[in-house]
């Protein structure tokens, strides 16, 4: 496994030496300096201890994903949101990351009931333009429009309605991602 260059810019990112490294791993700076240059391989639990020390999840040290981290307008792809029917556009060149953002238009008088998503625990949602009728669990009703957003617990949705004269467009962000 190839972790050198991930677990390198990290490190920068955040300004530590390969000394900070080690006092909060209890690491080699030898081993960490193996590493870097992918010269050695670490066990699952010391990559879990170099992962807490670099406040950044393992994923993110195991990927060698090139990706472009920026994505344009013309460039979104479009993706079914779990095996719910609903398709999204991505705003991420990174989808199985931990944070899912993605694009959703729904046209006027549309509604969406929610489907179960297992893996998703919190949602957020931004409503860019139109306006937007949300249903959660314990019959809490909310009206939001241009500008206004809600952040809640994934298994509370119930229903997305678009209410006013036009088009209903959401920055939406789910985490984990379906």
């Amino acid at each position: 496994m190839k972790v050198g260059r991930q677990l390198k810019r990290r490190r920068v990112e955040l300004q530590m030496s390969q000394r900070d490294v080690a006092d909060l791993t209890e690491l080699s700076i030898g081993f960490l300096s193996q590493l870097e240059n992918d010269q050695v391989s670490p066990s699952l639990s010391s990559l879990d201890r170099i992962a807490r020390a670099l406040r950044t999840p393992i994923y993110e040290l195991l990927s060698s994903d090139e990706r472009n981290p920026v994505v344009k307008t013309s460039d979104r792809r479009t993706q079914e949101l779990g095996s719910t029917g609903v398709h999204v556009e991505l705003l991420t060149n990174f989808p199985n990351w931990q944070m899912l953002p993605f694009f959703r238009t729904l046209g006027v008088g549309e509604e969406y009931k929610a489907v179960r998503i297992e893996r998703a625990r919190e949602e957020w949602m931004y409503v860019v333009s139109g306006t937007m009728e949300i249903h959660l669990s314990d019959h809490n009703r909310y009206e939001l429009g241009p500008g206004d957003s809600i952040h809640f617990e994934s298994s509370r949705l119930e229903e997305v309605n678009s209410i006013g004269v036009e088009p209903l467009e959401l920055i939406c962000m789910m985490t984990p991602p379906a």
